[in-house]
C-alpha cells in the first residue's frame, strides 16, 4: 500500500517517517512524547490534510511530498472513535485514544478517518513498532500547487 506525506525537509539531515515532529508536538492521535508519523492515503488528502493547516500559496520552499509504501497487514481494526474525534483543537481524548496503540509494539499504524473527508482515511504510522523496518520511503519530490 502506499501512502502519502507531505512535510518539510528542515534541518537537512531530516527524516520524514521518524516520527519526532509528532513527538515533540502532539498531533490528533497522538500526545506529546509518543512518536507518530502522519499519512494520508492518497496525494489529494494529503494536500487537503496540509490545506487545513498552512494556506497553500505560502508553503515554503522545500517542502517535499513522500511516497511511503506499507505492508497492507500491520493494522488493528478499530471498532469505534472515541467521542469528538473531530474537535479543533484535537482533544486529549482523541490523543490517548491514539497512544494506547501507538504504544503497543507490535501495531504498524492506525487507519483512522480524515477530518477533511471523514469517507477517506489518515494513516497514522508507528515508529516504535517492530515492523517499521517494513516502512520504506519509496519516492520524493518536490510539492507544487
Amino acid at each position: 500500500m502506499i501512502v502519502y506525506r507531505i512535510c518539510n525537509t528542515y534541518p537537512p539531515n531530516h527524516n520524514p517517517i521518524d516520527g519526532v515532529g509528532a513527538f515533540q508536538k502532539g498531533g490528533r492521535w497522538n500526545s506529546k512524547g509518543t512518536y507518530a508519523v502522519y499519512t494520508a492515503s492518497s496525494l489529494a488528502l494529503a494536500r487537503s490534510e496540509l490545506a487545513r493547516h498552512v494556506n497553500l500559496e505560502s508553503v515554503p520552499e522545500g517542502v517535499r511530498v513522500y511516497e511511503i509504501e506499507l505492508p497492507e497487514q500491520g493494522s488493528i481494526p478499530i471498532k469505534s472513535l472515541p467521542e469528538h474525534w473531530n474537535d479543533d483543537p484535537p482533544s486529549p481524548i482523541s490523543q490517548r485514544f491514539g497512544d494506547q496503540y501507538l504504544h503497543n509494539p507490535n501495531i504498524l499504524y492506525l487507519k483512522v478517518p480524515s477530518v477533511c473527508d471523514p469517507n477517506s482515511f489518515n494513516l497514522v504510522l508507528n515508529p516504535m513498532s517492530v515492523h517499521y523496518n517494513n516502512v520504506k520511503v519509496i519516492k520524493d519530490y518536490p510539492f507544487v500547487l
